[in-house]
Parts: structure tokens; C-alpha cells; sequence
């Protein structure tokens, strides 16, 4: 992972992952397809984010104070289409989460929740953190494909398997269902 071990991320959820410069690049990226910006750009803009950081010594940044500073940059240097790009996706990206409900069975329904999918992908299969973050990332884009709806609980959890075994990380087939 490129990124520095003395800068954390503090995500929706609560919890805390190391700075990616590499990750924030391709978001950034993503977000310019379409103009004229090239992933060099995007990448020097993701490192002058992370010495802007360093330079106010903060060892910890909220990931939507990130995503204001993405749009920030992005705008101060006119890639003011690519800053409507991100913005757009993340608000389509959290109105699709707040319509998207796990049914747990015996009647329990919540709300979609990434961080759980995460925990119980790297307990089942000896994932790292970072690992499970992105299985579980993978999943979600694919559930949030639909708008909205209602999945069973039994559905995600084969969906991560399904996903585990595309990556090719399925070396052993889970024992038993945590949680």
C-alpha cells in the first residue's frame, strides 16, 4: 500500500484506515474522466492533498474532509467538471445506501452497513483489513447497481464468497456463518 503510516482516515462508519494517495489518485481519476486531465495530474494531486496534510501535522482526517479537500483542488486547478463528477457520484452513491436494506431473517431489517460485511469477510477467510475493505467495497458496488431494494443477509454473504473466489483469494471454504 503507498501511503503514509503517520496519516489515518477515520471513514463513515468509525473506522480507521491509512491514508492512500494511491486510493484518493484513482478516485480522483475516476472523477476527471472525460476532461482533459491525465492520471499523472491525478496523481500529483492526490500527493500535493497528502503534503497539505502533512504540513498541518494532522495524524488523523475524517474521510469527507478529504472528499472536501478532493473538490477543493479539483476546482482551484478548473477541473470544475471533474468536481461536479465526484460530488454527483458520491451523493448518487448515498442515496443508493440509504435505500438499500439487509434482512437479517426472524424479522430483523437494517440498514446497509459496509463495515460488517468487512468484519465478517476477513474473519472467514483470514483476510487483512485493507483486503476485506475492498471485498467488501466490490460487493457494495454491485449491490448498489439497482436502485435500492432489500437483500437478505444470506444473499451478501454468498455474493462476498462469490467475489473472494473471483479475486482468487478462496485458498478454504468458510466453516461456519458468524453473526
Amino acid at each position: 500500500m503507498s501511503g503514509s503510516g503517520t496519516i489515518r482516515v477515520m471513514k463513515r462508519d468509525g473506522s480507521l484506515e491509512r491514508f492512500d494517495k494511491s486510493k484518493l489518485a484513482c478516485a480522483l481519476w475516476k472523477a476527471m474522466r472525460g476532461t482533459t486531465g491525465r492520471f499523472t495530474d491525478a496523481r500529483e494531486l492526490a500527493l500535493a492533498i497528502e503534503m497539505y496534510i502533512q504540513r498541518l501535522n494532522w495524524p488523523l482526517v475524517r474521510s469527507a474532509a478529504l472528499f472536501e479537500m478532493a473538490l477543493k483542488v479539483l476546482r482551484r486547478v478548473r477541473l470544475r467538471k471533474a468536481a461536479r463528477a465526484l460530488e454527483a457520484h458520491r451523493s448518487q452513491r448515498a442515496r443508493r445506501r440509504e435505500h438499500l436494506h439487509v434482512n437479517h431473517g426472524q424479522g430483523k431489517v437494517t440498514l446497509w452497513d459496509k463495515s460488517w460485511l468487512c468484519e465478517f469477510v476477513c474473519r472467514s477467510w483470514r483476510l487483512l483489513p485493507p483486503t476485506g475493505r475492498f471485498v467488501a467495497g466490490l460487493v457494495e458496488r454491485r449491490l448498489l447497481q439497482p436502485e435500492g431494494g432489500e437483500v437478505s443477509r444470506i444473499e451478501v454473504i454468498d455474493l462476498a464468497n462469490t467475489v473472494v473466489s473471483e479475486l482468487g483469494l478462496a485458498d478454504a471454504v468458510p466453516v461456519e456463518i458468524a453473526d
